[in-house]
């Protein structure tokens, strides 16, 4: 990071906070945002003396900030000290890991970093927050930063086009960084035809190859516009192909935020995120599709994708809807409950009306009234959809009524597990035999297949990166891999492991592996649709 000074060269980034906290409460905090060697260097300045004060957000992940201020320490989200103190300092580095659900409160995009303002706010404080860019820097947005992501880093990362801003790091490939850019704004032309909404701000991307991971690639949206993209791992110039189909669509997902995530309340955002990302990730779909990004095979792909991946998350149970708040079932569900009402309407229309002009009638609503959810979504239904199928009919019959519903829409399955398949069948299982509570999933990352296991999974605790089980690498070997751990499972013997790390593990398999069922697409409607 250049650390260049000139005169008061700075941008003011203001926003004032609701008041939330009791009438003796401390009134206003200004903080100050500047570029440090191993982060940003972040000064809080108060409008009195206190012992004491908490950071408003308790979500975001403060493990790697530390207080420089002498006497004063950071426990919890609580800065402390034995004394009054009215002033303090914190140096931030950038996250040492992507949290499903959580927003980064630093990550480096090059020789700069983005900066979740709301991370910085107080408790009971009104905040005005300044970022303070030296020689050669510069800072975005340049109004209410502390409502979400700031841009603090180089000039020269910042492309300025008809239609937003897009900030590319330094390490980012002119081919990644042309797709997304093109998307980006190709997304809001599309968006903003079918949903009628003109954006109140400037919107900006952030595209970055510095990414901490594990996820292969993420990115969330902040209610100032700005879009942060974050990618892991050296491969973006020729990505795998298991990567290239979900990251034609990347940007156009969360472009579509721009409408449905932001500027209104989302009411179920917390209990029921299938709406607005299953909301967000099919409408990418058939806006990429409407626009030549993807062509109907794609489509057919990504949506047996969506449709195995909701399989394995419900099952053969009665609907829970914890299953879908956290984890992949919120985009797999969330994308076929999409699908399903995108094409009831086109049937019972003629074609006429589609899943925008239903997300267009809801979030007009929403704007008008107290924002939107579940069951204003669903009062837009048929009263005979198939959604009703998926979500309040009897487990055991689930996926006969979809595959029957589907083939009343158009949509002929054929039953032909892959390798993904076989791969999340067997990793899922044997995560579920060895845990007894936290995450037991799994993710890609570029040395291979690495589990997301917590102390509670036994042998296979901390998150190994697999060389191979049964003497298979579960990535390129996924079937064999299959079958020589269902083999051992009916056996009652432990399937062996191997780690990256040079360890060698058995862990326990005391139940039989089912063969994973799983859908391929034949044929199905176009997702083609009008563009205005």
């Amino acid at each position: 990071m250049q650390s260049k000074w000139i005169g008061a060269l700075a941008v003011t980034l203001t926003l004032t906070l609701g008041m939330t906290a009791p009438a003796n409460a401390q009134q206003a905090a200004t903080i100050e945002a500047r570029t440090a060697p191993s982060g940003v260097a972040v000064t809080w300045r108060l409008a009195q003396p206190t012992t004491e004060v908490a950071f408003l957000d308790t979500d975001i992940i403060r493990t790697l900030w530390t207080v420089t201020t002498p006497g004063l320490s950071l426990a919890d989200g609580v800065v402390k000290s034995d004394r009054p103190f009215d002033t303090f300092e914190i140096l931030i580095a950038p996250d040492a890991a992507e949290v499903d659900r959580v927003y980064m409160a630093l990550a480096r995009v090059g020789a700069g970093h983005v900066l979740y303002g709301p991370g910085l706010a107080l408790k009971g404080m009104d905040a005005e927050l300044t970022a303070r860019p030296v020689a050669g820097e510069t800072a975005l947005p340049r109004t209410d930063a502390i409502k979400g992501y700031a841009y603090l880093g180089p000039e020269a990362a910042v492309t300025r086009r008809d239609g937003g801003t897009v900030v590319s790091g330094a390490s980012v490939p002119a081919s990644l960084s042309k797709l997304m850019s093109d998307g980006f704004l190709a997304a809001q032309t599309f968006y903003g035809a079918r949903l009628g909404r003109d954006l109140p701000y400037q919107p900006v991307l952030i595209v970055t190859t510095d990414g901490p991971g594990p996820s292969t690639f993420r990115g969330d949206v902040t209610d100032t516009g700005v879009i942060s993209t974050r990618f892991f791992g050296a491969s973006w110039d020729s990505p795998d192909e298991d990567v290239t189909g979900p990251l034609s669509t990347f940007v156009w997902h969360e472009t579509f935020h721009l409408w449905n995530g932001h500027g209104l309340t989302v009411k179920d955002g917390d209990t029921a995120p299938w709406l607005h990302e299953g909301g967000a990730e099919y409408g990418a779909l058939a806006a990429a599709a409407s626009s030549g990004v993807i062509d109907d095979a794609q489509t057919r792909t990504s949506l047996a994708q969506r449709l195995n991946g909701c399989r394995s998350t419900l099952g053969n149970r009665d609907y829970d809807p914890r299953r879908l708040r956290s984890g992949s079932g919120v985009y797999d569900c969330g994308v076929v409950i999409q699908w399903v009402a995108d094409l009831e309407a086109r049937k019972a229309s003629q074609g006429r009306r589609d899943v925008f002009d239903l997300w267009k009638t809801m979030l007009d609503a929403g704007r008008a009234g107290d924002g939107y959810g579940v069951t204003d979504f669903r009062a837009l239904l048929p009263a005979d959809s198939g959604i009703h199928i998926l979500l309040d009919g009897p487990g055991a019959d689930r996926w006969a009524g979809i595959e029957a519903r589907l083939a009343t829409l158009g949509v002929a399955l054929k039953d032909e597990p892959g390798r993904g398949d076989y791969r999340r069948a067997a990793l899922f299982h044997m995560n579920g035999q060895n845990c007894t509570g936290g995450s037991t999933g799994f993710y890609q990352v570029p040395e291979g297949i690495k589990l997301d296991t917590t102390d509670k999974c036994g042998v296979l605790a901390g998150s190994p990166v697999l060389a191979a089980i049964e003497d298979h690498d579960p990535y390129a070997d996924a079937e064999a891999m299959f079958f020589a751990v269902q083999t051992r499972c009916a056996a009652d013997l432990p399937v062996r492991y191997r780690f990256q790390d040079g360890r060698s593990v058995e862990a326990v398999c005391k139940a039989p592996l089912a063969t994973p069922k799983a859908w391929v697409i034949t044929a199905a409607p176009s997702l083609k649709t009008r563009s205005a």
